[in-house]
């Protein structure tokens, strides 16, 4: 009988029952529930590792004192709400929106600090806000900043294009001291006078949300994308890359001739730009291109005639069982045949759309890969390096789900893809809609009822389906339990110039001890 077992052989089979079943067994018997009251920390724990709420490595770098303190964490109150986020992504939670006003109109690039509560923004008109999110209230700003600058962030530096299309990089102002300020490439004195203004106009004796400049890249030529993954910011050319490190202000990488043909073709124009400390991606109207760090060479690249012929189309649910969620509906995924050709049109449901790539996402971890197409189609590709290792085939490993499932809209209707931070969500904007996409099938059979094949599940996000103010998007972000997006909201409906941001959140979590929950683990 299992509850003959000694308890630390109990413990060991414990650790392999997903949340739903700890609940079921401690209702068996006195001694199983004693079992998992007696050992509630370590029970829970094993269950966090098990559904990945953790990940070994983590729980390994806070042992050293590399992150947040995990002993102070109380295990069960850690799984119940990450089990009611989970539930919340996939719309079987309440979930709430509200807006950001403070951050202006004319909102153009977004950028989010999930640590610090801090949402970056730039506009149309020029300028650079950081507001706190939860009090909706500007902490710093200036006016320095170019019109439609593109930005990027990464732990506590902030970079953007200049107007001679450098790259200035600004740093949390906490973070260092002036002393420790690179040699090469040192801030010029519009953006030091510029600091000193917007240090002044918003004086705080805690400097929360300041930056500072730390260094002005000029690049060997002009560039059209760039990204910045700490500590690597990638800068593309019409025919090569530069790959900085950003903390030293050094050029550390040159990859040529990233548009050398081979047996399909060009890359193309340049839409998107990826990087991590292995690869560098672009993202071209005719491929995507995956190049090796430390060498340039070309390992994989993907067209529109290599994508499998079976897709599934995102569909309304034709389920008339009432959504806990009145802002996340689940969708329908239907398997279905297409057609696919080897011109730079990808004919989908009968017609034909482009097959520009629009962007491309790597997770955290450096094993997945997100790909959005022009034409509406999201490719997910989990463990990629198998491709180029010869492991597996795409067909094997890629799943495609087909936003524009509709015979009657012919035209592109892809506008911008985010991954989550914790890699197993994606937040998809499209003209017909906002979807968000849970990614982990192994995470769905633990946390949620286990999807059908192909083991993905997708939300749409309601009230949001105005296609004129999809079209305006011009940037989502997405943390573990917002998305972020620029929208007109109700009060400006009537002047569709006007921008303004606006925000869903999951509700707040409660406070546990001195950690807050959820918790990331970095």
């Amino acid at each position: 009988m299992l509850h003959e077992l000694p308890t630390e052989i109990a413990l060991y089979i414990a650790s392999y029952l997903t949340l739903q079943s700890l609940r079921n067994v401690s209702l068996v018997s006195r001694k199983w529930h004693s079992i998992i009251t007696d050992n509630i920390q370590a029970v829970y724990r094993n269950a966090a590792l098990l559904h990945r709420f953790v990940l070994y490595a983590d729980l390994r770098a806070d042992s050293s004192g590399q992150t947040l303190d995990t002993k102070k964490i109380h295990w069960s109150q850690f799984c119940q709400r990450r089990s009611q986020i989970e539930r919340g992504w996939r719309g079987k939670a309440p979930f709430i929106a509200r807006e950001l006003n403070s951050t202006g109109k004319f909102v153009h690039r977004i950028k989010v600090d999930q640590k610090e509560k801090i949402v970056m923004t730039t506009r149309h008109t020029g300028g650079l806000s950081v507001t706190d999110y939860n009090t909706d209230r500007v902490l710093w700003a200036t006016a320095h900043v170019v019109d439609y600058a593109h930005c990027e962030y990464d732990h506590g530096y902030v970079i953007f294009n200049s107007q001679d299309d450098s790259k200035e990089v600004w740093r949390y102002a906490r973070d260092f001291q002036d002393s420790e300020i690179p040699e090469d490439f040192k801030p010029d004195h519009s953006m030091v006078e510029a600091s000193r203004e917007a240090a002044q106009r918003h004086a705080s004796p805690t400097n929360r949300g300041h930056f500072r400049p730390w260094a002005l890249l000029h690049m060997p030529e002009s560039t059209r994308a760039f990204r910045f993954s700490y500590p690597t910011l990638l800068s593309a050319g019409a025919n090569n890359a530069y790959l900085w490190d950003v903390p030293t202000s050094c050029l550390v990488e040159t990859i040529s001739n990233i548009q050398a043909p081979n047996q399909d073709g060009i890359l193309g124009s340049i839409t998107y730009v990826e990087v991590n400390d292995r690869y560098a991606f672009f993202c071209g109207s005719n491929q995507v291109r995956i190049f090796a760090r430390g060498g340039g060479a070309l390992v994989y690249h993907l067209c529109m005639k290599d994508l499998q012929r079976i897709s599934w189309d995102v569909l309304p649910h034709d389920s008339d069982n009432p959504c806990p969620s009145s802002f996340f509906q689940p969708q329908r995924l239907h398997e279905a045949y297409h057609v696919s050709s080897t011109s730079r049109s990808n004919f989908v449901a009968g017609k034909f759309y482009s097959s520009i790539y629009i962007t491309s996402h790597v997770s955290s971890s450096g094993k997945d890969i997100a790909i959005l197409t022009g034409s509406g189609i999201f490719i997910w590709i989990p463990g990629f390096e198998r491709l180029f290792h010869r492991e597996a085939t795409l067909d094997d490993i890629a799943t495609l789900l087909n936003f524009n499932a509709s015979r009657d809209n012919v035209r592109d209707i892809s506008i911008y893809l985010a991954l989550g931070e914790s890699n197993d969500k994606a937040a998809i904007g499209t003209r017909k809609g906002l979807f968000i996409v849970s990614l982990d099938p192994e995470i769905s059979k633990l946390t949620a009822e286990a999807p059908p094949r192909p083991g993905l599940s997708v939300c749409r996000v309601a009230k949001y389906d105005n296609s004129r103010y999809l079209s305006s998007i011009t940037c989502l972000q997405m943390t573990d339990t917002e998305i972020f997006f620029n929208w007109y909201p109700s009060s400006e409906q009537s002047r569709p110039s006007q921008h303004a941001q606006r925000i869903m959140v999951i509700p707040p979590p409660p406070q546990h001890g001195n950690l807050q929950v959820p918790i990331q683990i970095v």
